[in-house]
């Protein structure tokens, strides 16, 4: 495999010190000053290898996102669609997901978008996308569920896990923890039983 080229490398090295930056310091701490000090370059540096700060953020959102899609679809690749769906329970609820700096640098980025619509329209296409295809997993698995439940569920588990995942960082005991993952295998199990009655669609 070749050397990964000149830019590649720069923008790796400056998205690592932005992520960094923003996990201490915040989005709004994080200048390009403070992100290019960090990468031991110039701010000219960082506008050339990244952009503006604009292009910054979103390539700082896709350098800490991008590679939790990635490992939840190796998760899931090569498996029977009712081993596929434990599988990706499995990741959501596993130690991938546990609290770390990638986790302050999404909350920051999500904090930073109740202020910014172009950002915030951008975490909400990675969150779709992600609530699609967990549907799809649902869909898969069980064939009676519906398009419109599968997206309810899809959502109802990615609230869940994350939600699990942000609670991890106290001290609370590890049964709390795996409790929200057999709450979410109960749920997934329900829908073979079919909708509730006077469910609601959307």
């Amino acid at each position: 495999m070749g050397r990964p080229s000149l830019v590649q490398e720069r923008r790796e090295q400056i998205l690592r010190a932005a992520a960094r930056s923003v996990a201490r310091y915040g989005l709004a701490g994080s200048t390009q000053e403070r992100i290019a000090a960090m990468a031991g370059m110039s701010r000219s540096h960082v506008r050339h290898y990244v952009g503006n700060r604009d292009d910054l953020v979103d390539a700082l959102w896709d350098h800490v996102i991008t590679p939790y899609f990635a490992t939840m679809r190796e998760a899931m690749a090569g498996r029977e669609p009712r081993e596929r769906l434990r599988a990706l329970v499995d990741y959501l609820f596993g130690p991938q997901l546990e609290h770390n700096e990638d986790d302050l640098v999404i909350e920051a980025l999500i904090t930073g978008a109740m202020h910014d619509v172009r950002l915030r329209g951008r975490i909400f296409d990675s969150y779709s996308r992600l609530e699609r295809e967990v549907a799809t997993a649902i869909r898969e698995a069980i064939p009676g569920c519906d398009a419109a439940g599968s997206l309810r569920s899809a959502y109802s588990l990615i609230c869940l896990a994350f939600g699990n995942s942000t609670l991890a960082a106290l001290p609370f005991p590890a049964s709390r923890r795996a409790g929200v993952k057999e709450q979410a295998m109960r749920m997934l199990a329900s829908l073979e039983e079919g909708p509730p009655a006077g469910g609601t669609s959307g």
